[in-house]
């Protein structure tokens, strides 16, 4: 019995040896949106791929691009306009890709108050827009205005912390702010209710660009091709049951983040939906681009923000380690 049981002790440690650790970055904070992560780690599909996966916050997207550019991280989540001017600025230098796309529509709007009236992005022309630096809503507002019919230099942008973007419009220092759609819970945050706010979509001008999704370091494709893979598929199939029963999800979130509030996490995970699950991802499955669209949006973005050169559209995204289309469409509920 002895003799068995040191048997199985060394079976297992060289299991747990033959793990691949990976470090991986959130694009924020612990939140609903990415609950999908803790609901994988939860029920077992990241080790089932033999992957040892270690889950830290972010914060923002260049910040997750350049973890993984350095090293010091694997893989993460990342928004592709970020992506983009990260290749466009580094030519040659380039040391992540996308392989898993998670917002089919990238997830911004611009908020006011419904006071104010306006109706759609040509109102916010000659107006002031709260917004940090970095934030994606200030950075390609010049395409959002020209899709709107406007001038961009007409609007002027209040520098701001992404925390008090939304004081900012309550208060009247700016007349909007931008940001993800689930902004509302911030306003709600600070006494103003849904019903005084007024959502105004960058997709609504037809401006279709892609959102966050599962960035790699190329070291690790290169190296371990079999854990990016594995990787992929675990998380796919995390971010399929996570939408399909999104309470699990909130559940395993809090879980491991013991001070969320589930009922704000869920609102906050719901309100995102609609980016998510596209009509071209009911049809398609999830996680793939469409060529011609991210080559727009590389024009989008060089156009935007003056890159120093124009990244090749095939550099951003490597599809070869998507799951077959069979297992990445959307989970009947």
């Amino acid at each position: 019995m002895t003799r068995l049981l040191l048997i199985l002790v060394l079976a297992f440690s060289a299991s747990a040896q033959a793990q691949t650790k990976i470090k991986f970055t959130l694009d924020w904070k612990f939140e609903g949106q990415t609950s999908f992560m803790w609901l994988g780690l939860q029920r077992g599909y990241f080790q089932k791929e033999g992957l040892d996966v270690q889950v830290d916050a972010g914060n923002g997207s260049t910040a997750a691009i350049q973890r993984i550019h350095t090293g010091a991280y694997d893989a993460g989540l990342g928004d592709t306009s970020a992506l983009i001017e990260y290749y466009g600025n580094n030519a040659g230098d380039t040391r992540l890709q996308m392989v898993y796309l998670q917002y089919d529509e990238a997830p911004i709007a611009y908020y006011v108050m419904k006071k104010n009236n306006a109706k759609t992005i040509a109102d916010l022309a000659g107006k002031s827009i709260a917004a940090a630096p970095f934030e994606v809503t200030r950075k390609m507002w010049p395409i959002f205005a020209h899709a709107a019919k406007i001038d961009p230099a007409a609007t002027t942008f209040l520098s701001v912390d992404p925390s008090l973007r939304t004081n900012a419009v309550i208060k009247g220092d700016a007349f909007a702010c931008g940001g993800f759609m689930n902004i509302p819970l911030e306003f709600a945050a600070r006494g103003v209710s849904r019903d005084q706010i007024t959502e105004l979509r960058v997709s609504d001008v037809g401006v279709h660009v892609y959102g966050n999704g599962l960035m790699v370091s190329t070291k690790l494709i290169q190296e371990n091709p079999q854990a990016v893979a594995g990787l992929v598929r675990a998380l796919n199939r995390s971010f399929r049951e996570s939408l399909a029963d999104p309470d699990a999800s909130i559940k395993a979130l809090k879980a491991r983040e013991p001070l969320s509030e589930e009922k704000v996490e869920m609102e906050r995970y719901r309100l995102l939906f609609p980016a998510i699950m596209t009509s071209r991802v009911k049809e398609n499955g999830l996680g793939a681009v469409d060529a011609a669209t991210l080559a727009k949006q590389v024009d989008y973005v060089s156009e935007s923000v003056k890159l120093k050169g124009k990244p090749n559209p095939d550099q951003l995204f490597n599809a070869s380690f998507l799951p077959p289309k069979s297992e990445r469409m959307l989970i009947s509920k």
